[in-house]
């Protein structure tokens, strides 16, 4: 087994409450992409067939364009596909990248394997499990029956500040203290956090980094310092709110405001937020561990 340390691996393993026929199906069929994935999509599921998609929903791809994706290996038996993705990066260069699925049936569930094999230096480590927390976490709420959860859009838009939401089947009172004690925040985000000072001039110690916290009103809102360039004083302001709907909560997370208008898509905290809050309403209503901090990245290793 040879190791080509020009490339990385991104792996990651997701369990699904659906039989493998179904789960392949999320993965293979038209109607399905466009629901947990992409608003267009084209499928030929063969060696060298189409496997293309775009919309404003993918990341790393610009709204208004489709690099072409193709098929390198299907095997429908056996249940494990191979895509090249030409990616677009944040810079608006295109890079190759290489995607593998494998599906395997399990015990009252199936299990999705991705690998993502990408050059060593040509996409962050942190974009990588943007990347693949948002795509999984979509898959696994689409094919287990979920509802409203974060899909941020990838356009040109700009702005100096953006709000994401979701909605989720928890009462809020137990949305508010899982976002607010340090055994929630580790459960489902910050696993080195070590501490919380719960008031207005309290201090949130994520382990990374130390933020100062600015609002608290219970069961309701939650409000801390942010830094819009890492190294300098925080000037950012990240407000989560909590409202009942329904029989769950509406759960709002607004960041701002940016020094100047930019390009929302393009910093990383907009989607690193949109992973965040996907990975909130998966422990919220499964208590799975977060698909962020179970993403391996290292270097390739050809079999």
């Amino acid at each position: 087994m040879a190791t080509d340390s020009k490339k990385k691996k991104a792996s990651v393993a997701v369990d699904v409450r659906v039989p493998a026929d179904i789960a392949w199906r999320g993965i293979t069929d038209v109607r399905e992409l466009q629901i947990w994935f992409a608003q267009q999509a084209s499928i030929e599921l063969k060696e060298g067939g189409e496997y293309s998609f775009g919309g404003k929903f993918v990341p790393f791809l610009r709204y208004d364009e489709r690099p072409e994706q193709k098929i390198l290996a299907v095997d429908a038996e056996e249940k494990t596909l191979r895509i090249a993705w030409p990616i677009r990066r944040r810079d608006g260069e295109i890079i190759y990248s290489e995607v593998r699925y494998r599906i395997t049936q399990m015990d009252g569930y199936s299990r999705l394997d991705v690998d993502h094999i990408v050059g060593a230096d040509e996409i962050t480590d942190d974009d990588l499990r943007n990347l693949w927390t948002l795509l999984l976490n979509g898959f696994v709420f689409h094919m287990e029956g979920a509802a409203a959860w974060v899909r941020p859009e990838f356009t040109p838009r700009k702005g100096k500040e953006f709000r994401l939401e979701l909605w989720t089947a928890t009462k809020r009172d137990e949305v508010y203290e899982t976002l607010t004690t340090v055994d929630g925040i580790r459960g489902f985000f910050a696993p080195q956090i070590k501490k919380l000072d719960l008031k207005e001039g309290g201090e949130l110690d994520l382990g990374w980094d130390k933020l100062p916290v600015l609002e608290v009103e219970e069961n309701s809102k939650f409000a801390f310092g942010w830094r819009e360039v890492a190294g300098e004083d925080p000037n950012l302001v990240v407000r989560w709110e909590l409202k009942d709907e329904g029989n769950g909560t509406r759960v709002s997370l607004y960041e701002g405001s940016f020094t100047e208008p930019v390009v929302l898509s393009s910093r990383v905290d907009y989607d690193g937020w949109a992973a965040v809050m996907n990975d909130f309403k998966r422990y919220l209503e499964t208590r799975r561990h977060p698909i962020f901090l179970s993403i391996l990245i290292e270097p390739f290793k050809e079999a």
